[in-house]
């Protein structure tokens, strides 16, 4: 296996537009993955992911793991344009890389996750997130992993005061102002069908993140004729994926491993399920 660590995919921002690669080498299944990290759109790193991107390596994968621009600095939709050039950089890399363009999947834990199911649910006709360095209108990933995803934005009430601090820190404004950004930045109003397959990985000990997000974002995406499971770990709490030592942290990247079988076929080299 052989690692690149700090390769910039956009020309702008390039202070925060890093991605690092981890090569599979001889043992490449032609698959790839994305990882976006967590941490309230306002912090966190790539390297959060390191651990479990070697491990999908080592397994074959062509792993990524990839940083944004941080709120409050910068405001919706600015992660979004980051997570839309990160999936541009995998779908270009697919030659040099040796994977297949079709077979790509995006990892993501809370608000990484978020950007996940944004990435998911944003059609090739949606403008949202596309800039000028954009290359590609089809930004969807082929498969979508979420762990304890901030599924909607939406119902102040619901949220803790650090939670609506987050948000309103992402979006800019509070929701009573800016109702129509709270919808368009919450993944699950915005499943339409047609978006690909997602596997969601939650806590039921998730006080930060409760794992309504995932159970209603599935049931979304399955009433609109789509591919959704749900892993419910029980006694387990937030952000619980960054790492493969774990009992969670182990059953999480099998069941990932079997999803991305499914997905891609059982040597990662089938036709992905989420497109035609």
């Amino acid at each position: 296996m052989e690692a690149i660590l700090g390769v910039n995919y956009g020309d702008k921002h390039q202070d925060s537009r890093k991605i690092d690669l981890f090569l599979p080498g001889a043992n490449a299944n032609g698959s790839a993955i994305l990882f976006i990290h967590g941490g309230g759109w306002r912090g966190g790193s790539r390297e959060q992911w390191h651990e479990v991107a070697n491990a999908f390596a080592s397994k074959g994968y062509f792993a990524a793991s990839a940083g944004y621009r941080f709120a409050p600095e910068w405001k919706f939709p600015s992660q979004v344009e980051d997570a839309r050039l990160m999936m541009a950089f995998m779908r270009t890399g697919a030659a040099r890389y040796g994977y297949r363009a079709n077979a790509i999947a995006a990892v993501g834990s809370s608000s990484g996750a978020h950007l996940v199911g944004m990435l998911a649910t944003i059609a090739p006709e949606d403008p949202l997130g596309a800039t000028d360095e954009l290359v590609m209108r089809d930004t969807r990933p082929d498969a979508a992993v979420c762990y304890c995803p901030v599924a909607t934005l939406i119902g102040g009430e619901r949220h803790t005061a650090e939670d609506a601090k987050m948000i309103r820190d992402f979006i800019g404004k509070r929701e009573g102002r800016a109702p129509e950004l709270y919808r368009l930045a919450s993944p699950i109003e915005r499943v339409k069908g047609g978006e690909p397959p997602f596997l969601f990985l939650h806590g039921d000990s998730d006080k930060l993140v409760p794992a309504w997000h995932s159970t209603r974002m599935a049931e979304r995406l399955v009433a609109a004729g789509g591919k959704a499971e749900v892993v419910i770990f029980p006694g387990v709490e937030h952000g619980f994926g960054y790492g493969v030592t774990t009992e969670a942290q182990k059953a999480s990247i099998e069941h990932i491993r079997r999803f991305l079988a499914r997905c891609f076929g059982s040597q990662g080299l089938g036709t992905a399920a989420g497109r035609p």
